[in-house]
């Protein structure tokens, strides 16, 4: 009985690991396309002069996140 239920355990979280890694994946592929998406010329304005480059501030700007 207890075997049971390790190998039923065992299974569901390699299954959860399995899915949040496609999800992470899927987001960085996104991310990775939402960096090269914009034209050379547009720029969007930022107060500091410089425009935040990394992942985190693309998907703010892009999303609201």
């Amino acid at each position: 009985m207890a075997q049971d239920l390790m190998k039923t355990i065992s299974a569901l979280q390699n299954a959860a690991v399995g899915r949040c890694r496609k999800r992470i994946a899927d987001a960085a592929l996104k991310a990775k396309g939402i960096m090269g998406s914009e034209p050379p010329g547009e720029e969007t304005p930022h107060p500091c002069g410089k425009p935040p480059c990394g992942v985190t501030a693309i998907l703010k700007r892009k999303h609201g996140l």
